[in-house]
């Protein structure tokens, strides 16, 4: 096995029964429990409409807007947390494993965790939709739109890459929570602020790390031509940033 491998392992080992791993499983489930008890005092719908595709579609809305944006702040926040406490990297470093097996390391396990919050959302949307399908006989004839749904999360995922990138370089660089968090907020207030009200028609929703989610979701069950585009960009930027952020920590001697 590869130092980078040997890194990864521990890295895995470290996250088990942490706030990070839970987070990842709790934050989507958070989310669909809440629009779910909304939904299920909604009336009956229009003629021609898929209520459940109405359920996705709000549930991902507020996820790539808000919910993803702080969760990724705060995933990268407790990725970075767990050497940053007791002052573990002393020790790691002298280890004898290349520093920047360590950064690659905290990387992958920050995408794994985004990767499981980008599972538990589709899965979680789809079974709350089967059981207002129960719950509402009105709907049990429309449609779970499940391949839809897995797909626009996976985008979502892949679109994300380049902000949780930033997220985690911003963590890693500085011990304390203050500025990943704060990086995420303000990231989230541009985009309401601004860049929401700019409109598909301009360039700075393809660019702006935090519009990339959302981008590559917007109106889910339409075609959107440039939606592969967002999601290659944002996995594609994001391998760069994080490439870029692991040579620029192992080159720092007082980062950690």
């Amino acid at each position: 096995m590869s130092d980078t491998a040997h890194a990864i392992s521990a890295e895995v080992l470290k996250l088990k029964r942490t706030l990070a791993l839970r987070i990842s499983v709790g934050a989507p489930l958070a989310l669909v429990l809440l629009n779910f008890v909304i939904y299920t005092q909604r009336s009956a719908a229009a003629a021609g409409e898929n209520p459940l595709l109405g359920f996705a579609q709000i549930n991902l809305t507020i996820w790539t807007i808000v919910v993803l944006p702080l969760y990724t702040a705060l995933a990268a926040a407790l990725v970075a947390a767990v050497d940053h406490q007791g002052d573990n990297w002393k020790h790691l470093f002298a280890l004898p494993v290349p520093r920047w097996s360590f950064f690659v390391a905290k990387w992958m396990t920050a995408v794994g965790l985004l990767l499981i919050s980008s599972l538990v959302l589709p899965a979680a949307v789809c079974g709350a939709a089967e059981v207002l399908k129960v719950m509402k006989p009105a709907w049990r004839d429309t449609s779970t739109p499940v391949v839809l749904v897995t797909i626009r999360a996976l985008q979502t995922f892949c679109a994300a890459g380049l902000m949780l990138s930033l997220q985690l370089w911003v963590s890693l660089r500085w011990r304390s929570f203050i500025p990943g968090l704060a990086v995420g907020i303000v990231g989230v207030m541009i985009l309401l602020g601004g860049v929401a009200r700019a409109g598909l028609g301009t360039i700075v929703i393809y660019l702006y790390p935090w519009a990339l989610p959302p981008t590559a979701m917007a109106r889910m069950a339409e075609v959107h031509p440039n939606r592969l585009m967002v999601s290659a960009w944002g996995l594609v930027a994001g391998a760069i940033v994080a490439a870029l952020s692991c040579w620029h920590l192992f080159r720092l001697d007082d980062t950690v």
